[in-house]
């Protein structure tokens, strides 16, 4: 009984969503023609000339195009994502701050004007009239009505006919147009989505010319990062082993010079260029596990994870469902990826315990750090993320980084690589 219920609420919630959803859309999509048809129906009774009409109809079309275009546009996005979860990012052209030059002209991005108001003027002009996103905008505005508009009215239609004509209820007509309206209802308003989708999100071209600027960036963060990690080594042989191996030689010359003569001061030089040896051995170890740990070269990434979290000052395991090796360079930037994430939640955290999964996905693999600390970690803080960031976008890698206030914080890196 109760299953008989639930589902009764079901198909009754999926009705009211069609019937409220089909209204806004033709509302928003009929909101403007309406008003085309008003102001060509208004001038034609004052003027009686049909020439006019259309005229003063063509001319508030194109007013319109330019005034509501964007913000309709807009709520329809914003319709579509809250109702289908289909995310449709405006493609704008960036705008360009109107700048005074030194000859005293105005840049709005397009040309110089006098006057600061007439270039600002100017440069919305344009860029509702050139922009390729703004004129899918314009299009979407008049393609909208025939398409979206017109299958979220049928149902609307069907049944405000059924109930007008219904007069004696026995009209077998009126009940089979009220009830096909309703059966439409749930379904009705669903073009919305793909037509949305083909005219309101950026075309190819744009998505490419993004795509383009994101490997372009990543390749010159690469090399930025890669300039900076050489000059951390050469900085840390040059200080610490090239240092040691100099003051090893220094001794050692000493000694030579000691031993016929003292061999007792000979033997403590000596002692002292041993120590020095270790000392520069060990530093010699930790730089080259700075560049890549030599478990993560024999044993591979999980293993070098669990290295890593057997290490770490707070509590932290490791989940993994990757059983393969992955390329070097891809397991390199997983690890220290991890590695950094890892040194974010133990010092900035506050948190008791970090769980680090390692999954193989159907498209890559992700590596997950999560902590129990207060949560509200920020990519610009200054705690790596960006950094990590830089990193993984060399091989097209993502990170995504859920904090909320109060915690706790689950920062995924995704790399998309074979299987």
């Amino acid at each position: 009984m109760s299953g008989a219920r639930s589902g009764f609420a079901a198909v009754i919630r999926s009705l009211a969503e069609g019937f409220v959803r089909s209204l806004v859309l033709v509302v928003l999509t009929g909101l403007a023609p309406l008003g085309w048809v008003f102001a060509g129906a208004g001038f034609f009774a004052l003027t009686g000339s049909i020439a006019g009409a259309l005229g003063c109809a063509l001319g508030v079309v194109g007013v319109s195009l330019l005034l509501l275009a964007r913000p309709m546009c807009a709520a329809t996005r914003s319709l579509v994502a809250r109702w289908t979860g289909t995310e449709l990012p405006a493609a704008y052209r960036p705008v360009v701050p109107v700048t005074r030059m030194a000859t005293g002209y105005w840049w709005n991005g397009y040309d110089y004007q006098r006057s600061r108001w007439l270039s600002g003027c100017r440069q919305w002009v344009r860029q509702r009239t050139r922009d390729p996103a703004s004129l899918r905008d314009m299009l979407w505005m008049l393609i909208a009505p025939l398409t979206v508009g017109v299958a979220a009215a049928l149902p609307l239609a069907l049944i405000a006919g059924g109930i007008g004509s219904a007069v004696p209820l026995s009209s077998v007509g009126a009940v089979v147009a009220a009830g096909a309206g309703v059966a439409l209802l749930p379904v009705c308003w669903r073009p919305a989505e793909p037509m949305a989708r083909r005219f309101l999100g950026p075309s190819v071209v744009e998505l490419l010319t993004t795509r383009i600027a994101s490997l372009v960036q990543g390749r010159a963060d690469l090399t930025y990062t890669q300039e900076a990690e050489l000059h951390r080594i050469e900085r840390n042989l040059h200080d610490g082993a090239q240092a040691r191996l100099v003051a090893i030689g220094l001794t050692l010359g000493a000694a030579e010079s000691l031993v016929d003569t003292d061999a007792t001061e000979a033997k403590a030089l000596l002692r002292q260029a041993k120590e020095t040896s270790l000392v520069a051995l060990r530093e010699l170890r930790e730089l080259v596990h700075g560049i890549v740990p030599p478990v993560l070269l024999e044993r591979g990434l999980v293993d070098a994870v669990r290295a890593l979290a057997l290490d770490a000052p707070i509590p932290a395991v490791v989940h993994s469902t990757l059983d393969d090796r992955l390329e070097m360079p891809v397991e390199s930037a997983l690890y220290f990826a991890a590695a950094e994430l890892v040194t974010n939640a133990v010092r900035h955290s506050g948190g008791t315990a970090i769980e680090i999964t390692i999954d193989r996905t159907r498209t890559g693999v992700t590596v997950t750090v999560t902590d129990d600390g207060r949560g509200g970690a920020d990519r610009g803080a200054g705690s790596g993320l960006t950094g990590i960031e830089n990193r993984v976008s060399a091989f097209d890698g993502a990170l995504h980084v859920d904090s909320p206030p109060g915690g706790p914080t689950r920062v995924t890196v995704e790399v998309p690589c074979s299987g």
